[in-house]
């Protein structure tokens, strides 16, 4: 029986769920299927595995966050598993999938010093890139040759091999008694994709929504819950926007006695009955509020404030505790050119999470402006693609590193809101 073992690379965010290990679990479940023996090593929770016999191949996984516009370009970390990986088996061939592989193909394998890359999702792309090196396919150092893998129809998958960890290993924020802390928690995710234009959103799972059914969710909310995960936080992008789906999921989900947290857009939360997500056990779910300039910043996204505003009065109206994503730098925002995005988020009914813009590859934010900011070409490196952003920030018309210290001072930054608590 041939062997693959995984390895969870980036620590970004500690113990903080990443959607790293979902990616691997539901590779894995499929691998396995196939009569693979499947292995993961995730390096922010354990030491190096112990050295038992070599696997036949190490698939490194680089990080996309549970923020949409969020992972980090530097490789550092994972170019350390690597090298780890190497001096514990030697020859072993190493394979690396996620954003960086898809996006700087060449400049990832030349970092990351592994033998494969693979374009595509990443656990689409993992399942097929294993298959094909497995089997000793028409090997290139770039799989496929040309493209991405496609997406492989996930509503046939077997459940995530949760047994290859402890979900309680993983952490996020939860919403225990109208107060939010840190505490174990699953991810999952239901309907891939988001329809929205936002030019600075990094979407690992493209534009187009691509739902299951909803019992195929429901089973694994229910294998979390028999490994007793208490919460859960869904990853999908806009939470409630595919009706049908959502009213089967929220249908299935009242009475479990699971409490969960998700993400979504303020149009969506106006137009829902957001009192059937308490009711299904919702107990906080986030809003990508940006900046009150957002809709006068040319990145697709034309939400005024006054709806943000709305939105988050309804959630709390129906005992859900709202959380805002505020956007820190975004081109041509007023509200941040002008200093008052910091008021703004003062006065934010919410806790908010905050995120400063990173130009990253896979964006079309980035398309437009990397190349103003690296002489005139698209970055080449992952470390030219990092300097794409300091010169960006550099030239911004505010200081935004004054801001962030505004910001993350104020009452109601999450940080501070979850130490209060």
């Amino acid at each position: 029986m041939t062997h693959v073992c995984f390895v969870v690379a980036q620590d970004e965010f500690e113990r903080h769920f990443l959607q790293q290990p979902l990616d691997v679990l539901n590779a894995a479940a499929v691998l396995e299927g196939d009569g693979t023996a499947v292995s993961l090593w995730d390096r922010r929770l354990d030491g190096l595995p112990a050295p038992g016999s070599a696997p036949d191949l190490v698939v490194v996984v680089t990080a996309v966050a549970d923020r949409a516009q969020c992972y980090p370009l530097d490789l550092g970390r994972v170019k350390e598993a690597v090298e780890a990986v190497r001096g514990l088996w030697p020859g072993v061939p190493v394979l690396a999938v996620g954003p960086h592989p898809t996006h700087l193909p060449e400049a990832t394998r030349r970092e990351l010093g592994v033998d494969h890359v693979a374009r595509g999702e990443a656990d689409s792309a993992a399942v097929q890139a294993v298959r094909d090196i497995l089997h000793r396919r028409a090997l290139t150092p770039v799989l496929p040759p040309a493209g991405t893998y496609p997406d492989l129809p996930s509503d046939g998958w077997p459940l995530p091999a949760y047994g290859l960890t402890d979900p309680l290993a993983y952490t996020a924020e939860v919403v225990v008694d109208g107060r939010t802390r840190r505490a174990p928690c699953g991810l999952v995710m239901g309907v891939r994709g988001c329809s929205y234009g936002c030019s600075f959103c990094h979407l690992p799972f493209g534009s187009r929504m691509r739902d299951r059914p909803a019992a195929q969710t429901l089973a694994e909310t229910a294998a979390l819950q028999a490994r007793g995960t208490e919460s859960v936080f869904f990853l999908d992008y806009v939470f409630g926007l595919h009706r049908t789906f959502y009213d089967d999921l929220c249908d299935g989900l009242a009475g479990s006695g699971l409490e969960w947290t998700g993400q979504t857009r303020a149009e969506v939360v106006l137009r829902t009955d957001v009192r059937r997500w308490a009711d299904a056990g919702c107990r906080g779910m986030w809003l990508g509020a940006e900046s009150p300039g957002v809709a006068d910043a040319g990145v697709g996204k034309r939400v005024p404030p006054e709806k943000v505003s709305e939105a988050i009065l309804k959630l709390a109206d129906a005992g859900i505790k709202p959380f805002a994503f505020v956007l820190l730098g975004l081109p041509d925002d007023p509200a941040c050119a002008g200093g008052e995005l910091v008021d703004w988020a003062a006065s934010l009914p919410a806790d908010f999470g905050l995120n400063q813009l990173v130009l990253r590859p896979g964006t079309t934010l980035y398309d437009r402006l990397a190349p103003r900011y690296n002489g005139g070409r698209t970055p080449a490196s992952w470390a030219e693609a990092a300097e794409v952003t300091r010169r960006y920030r550099e030239a911004y018309p505010a200081d935004l590193d004054d801001q962030w210290d505004r910001l993350t001072a104020l009452p109601n930054y999450l940080g501070n809101a979850m130490a209060a608590a």
